[in-house]
């Protein structure tokens, strides 16, 4: 299967948005009753968790925008020349 460059590119950015995303809700939440915010990175099995629901949903973003562009494009009427 060959693998189209829009879905690597799209599953690229989601991973690094998504895992930042990831990062802010872990800190959130390990800060919730702290008096002093500290920020930290989630270690070993927790980190693997987190970064495997963050690919997944990255893949799965771009895999599903990859099939409605190709819908679209599919559907688009051609103008005449």
């Amino acid at each position: 299967m060959k693998v189209d460059k829009t879905v690597v590119i799209i599953t690229g950015v989601g991973l690094a948005i998504g895992f930042a995303e990831a990062l802010i809700y872990y800190n959130l939440g390990t800060n919730a009753n702290r008096e002093k915010f500290k920020f930290g990175v989630p270690k070993g099995k927790e980190l693997a968790k987190n970064m495997g629901v963050v690919l997944a949903t990255s893949a799965l973003t771009a895999l599903i925008s990859y099939q409605i562009e190709k819908s679209m494009e599919a559907k688009a009427v051609p103008t005449p020349a």
